[in-house]
C-alpha cells in the first residue's frame, strides 16, 4: 500500500524581512513501508518527525528528497494529488485544526463531498460514519426477526441523525475528535493516518476507536498508520517504527520492540504498562515466561504456573465507602449545579466539594461534563441552576470580586499552547502579574520564580515561543498561570499529546506544586495511570452527574462495577481483578505496581515459595 525510500524533509525559518535564519532537518533518510491491511505504529519523542512523515503521506507536505509510492502511484506527482487524498485519510491531534462546519453533518460530509461522492450517497455515508465513530448510542435488540432488524436500523438511523444536527461549538473536545474521525471514515479511504488522534479521548472511547481501526483492517483491508505516545495502543500493531531526531532508529514486530525496554527509554519512550509489570513479575520469580505482553497473557501464565492457588469461586470484594469531612470555608463547593448548552444538559444537579490542599483528578467518558464543571470555578460560565462557592464565597453573587477570584484560581486549558501570545518566554509569563496592578519589580520576581518552578533554564527567557517544543510551550503556559500565585490550579488534560518522558516531567512538576508549594490541584485527565499514581481523590463523572467521589482505588473499582470496562482501569488493577475472577483470592483495591505484586505474592501463599 505504502512504500517510502530515502525520504528527507527540511523546515526553513525566516525573519520578518524574509531572510533565512535557520534550517531544520525534520526527516533524514527514512525508509518505510506499510502493506494493505496492516496496522503500523509510529512512536517517538515530540519533535522526532512523526507528524511531518504523516503530512507527507497525505501530501500536505512535499519532501526535498526520496520517493513516496501510495497504492502503486507516485504520490509526489501533482497529477496524482486527488487520488492520494482519496486513498489516505488524515486525523489530527487537535480536532479544531480539522473541523470547519458549524454543525456535525456539514463537517462529516465535507471531505467526502470534496472528493466527488454523489449527493444521493452522501447522507448515507455521513450517518454510517457518525455511528462507526461511536457518536451514537442505542439499545440493540438481538432477537433474530427481520421486522426487528428493520426497527433496529431505524433506531440507529434516528440516533445518528439526531447527533448530526448538533452544533460543533456545543461538543466536548473528545466528541469533536470523534467527529473528525467520522469525517475521514465518510471518505472511505484505503489508508487512515491517526496523528495522536486518540490523545484527547477517554479510555473507553480510545479503545473503541482502536477496535474500529482493527475491524476496518480485518473486514475491509484498510491500512492504519497509528502515530501515538500511548504505548498500550501499540499492542494491536502488526509492526512498529521508532523515530528519533528525524530518523528510524528501531523497526520490528511488537514482541521484538517490547523486548528492548532499555533502548526505548534511551529514546524517551517506554514499554506498555502490561509489559513493564510482566518484566517485574519475571524479575521477582513469580512467572518465568518473558514473551507475554498482555493482561490476559499475564493472568493465564500465573494460573498455569500456580493452579492449586486458584479456587472454584472467589466472590468479588464489596466497596468500602470513603468518609471525609471538609471545611466549606477552605474548599470549592458545588451545590446542586446544573448547566445546559442550548437543549443539551451537560451538568445535572452536581454537588461535590474539593478541600484546599487536595490533589483531585476528574475522570469520565468524553462529553460527561468534566471541562464544563471546571469552567464554573473561575466563573468562565455560570450555572443554569445551583451555586458554586470558593472558600465560602458565592461566585455568582454580584458583590463577589471576580478579578480577585480569578487571581486565586489558575486555569491551564485543554490546549495550553493556545494561551501563549507574547514574543518570548519571559514576556508571556510576566504578562499576567503586570496586568493586575502588581509593581514591575514584583511582576519580574514572580515571572522568574514561575519559570524556574516549571524547570525552564535562564537561557530560555528570551527564546521566541515559535522555537519551543510542544512540552516546553506547556511549561510556559503553566508558568504564566503560576506567576499569578494561585491557591487552586485547574489543569484540563495537562499531559495529552506529550511523549512518555515529557509526560513524566510535567506530572513531576505538578506533584511538586502540590506537595512543596501547597497548591490545590484539580486535574481533568484521561491518563488513568498518572491519576492512580498522583491523585489523592478521584471524582468520576458520567452524563453530567458525579457517580463517585473518593479514593483512586475505590473510584476505579466503581467504574468497573458500573460499566464492566477493563480499559478504564489502571493495568495493575485489571490484572488483580481478572486473577480474582479466575479464583485467586487476591486484594483488588490496588493500583500501584509494587503493592499489586505484593498482593499477588500474598494470595499465592506457599505456592509462591521458591526453594
Amino acid at each position: 500500500m505504502i512504500k517510502i525510500e530515502d525520504l528527507a524533509f527540511e523546515y526553513f525559518e525566516r525573519d520578518e524581512e524574509g531572510y533565512l535564519t535557520d534550517m531544520i532537518n525534520a526527516i533524514r533518510g527514512i525508509n518505510f513501508d506499510a502493506k494493505k491491511g496492516e496496522i503500523v505504529g509510529i512512536v517517538g519523542k515530540n519533535g522526532s518527525g512523526k507528524s511531518t512523515l504523516a503530512k507527507i503521506l497525505n501530501r500536505l507536505l512535499l519532501p526535498i528528497e526520496g520517493t513516496v509510492i501510495i497504492g502503486g502511484r507516485d504520490a509526489l506527482d501533482e497529477n496524482n494529488e486527488l487520488q492520494v487524498r482519496k486513498d489516505v485519510g488524515m486525523v489530527f491531534q487537535n480536532p479544531d485544526d480539522q473541523l470547519i462546519g458549524s454543525i456535525v453533518a456539514e463537517d462529516v460530509a465535507f471531505g467526502a463531498e470534496n472528493i466527488g461522492v454523489p449527493q444521493y450517497k452522501l447522507w448515507e455515508r455521513v450517518l454510517k460514519a457518525i455511528d462507526r465513530a461511536g457518536l451514537t448510542t442505542y439499545i440493540k435488540d438481538t432477537t433474530k426477526d427481520s421486522s426487528k432488524d428493520k426497527t433496529e436500523k431505524k433506531r440507529k438511523y434516528a440516533y445518528a441523525k439526531d447527533f448530526s444536527d448538533r452544533r460543533i461549538n456545543e461538543l466536548s473536545g473528545g466528541e469533536k475528535q470523534k467527529v473528525a474521525i467520522a469525517g475521514v471514515l465518510a471518505m472511505e479511504p484505503k489508508c487512515i493516518v491517526l496523528d495522536e488522534a486518540t490523545s484527547m479521548l477517554d479510555p473507553k472511547s480510545r479503545w473503541d476507536i482502536i477496535a474500529l481501526m482493527k475491524k476496518l483492517k480485518d473486514e475491509l483491508g484498510i491500512t492504519v498508520i497509528m502515530i501515538t505516545h500511548m504505548m498500550e495502543e501499540l499492542i494491536v500493531a502488526d509492526k512498529i517504527y521508532v523515530m528519533h531526531m528525524g530518523k528510524i532508529v528501531m523497526k520490528g514486530r511488537r514482541e521484538a520492540i517490547f523486548s528492548r525496554g532499555e533502548e526505548l527509554r534511551d529514546y524517551g519512550l517506554d514499554c506498555p504498562k502490561s509489559v513493564v509489570i510482566k518484566s517485574k513479575l519475571v524479575d521477582e520469580g513469580i512467572i518465568n515466561d518473558s514473551s507475554i505482553y498482555t493482561v490476559d497473557g499475564i493472568v493465564n501464565r500465573i494460573k498455569m504456573e500456580y493452579p492449586m492457588a486458584f479456587e472454584k469461586s472467589v466472590p468479588l470484594p464489596e466497596l468500602v465507602e470513603d468518609s471525609r469531612k471538609v471545611d466549606p470555608v477552605n474548599a470549592i463547593l458545588f451545590d446542586k449545579v446544573s448547566f445546559s448548552y442550548g437543549r443539551k444538559k451537560v451538568l445535572d444537579k452536581v454537588s461535590l466539594t474539593v478541600a484546599k490542599g487536595e490533589y483531585v483528578a476528574i475522570v469520565g467518558s468524553t462529553g460527561s461534563g468534566k471541562s464544563t464543571l471546571l469552567s464554573h470555578i473561575p466563573r468562565l460560565i455560570s450555572p443554569s441552576l445551583g451555586s458554586v462557592y470558593v472558600d465560602g464565597m458565592d461566585i455568582g453573587d454580584r458583590s463577589t470580586d471576580i478579578r480577585k477570584l480569578r487571581c486565586k484560581i489558575g486555569y491551564v486549558f485543554q490546549y495550553p499552547e493556545q494561551q501563549l501570545f507574547a514574543k518570548n518566554v519571559y514576556e508571556d509569563v510576566v504578562f499576567g502579574p503586570r496586568n493586575v496592578g502588581i509593581s514591575e519589580v514584583e511582576a519580574e520576581k514572580r515571572a522568574y520564580e514561575a519559570i524556574s518552578l516549571v524547570g525552564l533554564s535562564e537561557d530560555m527567557y528570551d527564546m521566541p515561543l515559535s522555537k519551543l517544543s510542544g512540552g516546553q510551550r506547556r511549561r510556559v503556559a503553566l508558568a504564566g498561570v503560576l506567576a499569578m500565585k494561585p491557591e487552586y490550579l485547574i489543569l484540563d488534560e495537562p499531559v495529552a499529546g506529550l511523549d512518555p518522558a515529557g509526560k513524566e516531567e510535567m506530572l513531576a512538576i505538578i506533584d511538586i506544586l502540590h506537595r512543596e508549594v501547597g497548591i490545590t490541584i484539580l486535574m481533568v485527565s484521561h491518563d488513568i495511570e498518572s491519576v492512580a499514581k498522583y491523585a489523592d481523590k478521584v471524582i468520576v463523572m458520567e452524563k453530567g452527574n458525579v457517580v463517585y467521589n473518593g479514593s483512586p482505588a475505590n473510584a476505579f473499582y466503581t467504574i468497573w462495577k458500573e460499566t464492566g470496562e477493563m480499559h478504564q482501569l489502571p493495568v495493575m488493577m485489571q490484572i488483580l481483578i481478572k486473577l480474582r475472577e479466575a479464583g485467586l483470592p487476591v486484594e483488588c483495591f490496588v493500583t500501584e505496581e509494587e503493592a499489586g505484586i505484593a498482593a499477588i505474592k500474598k494470595a499465592l501463599g506457599w505456592h509462591y515459595s521458591k526453594e
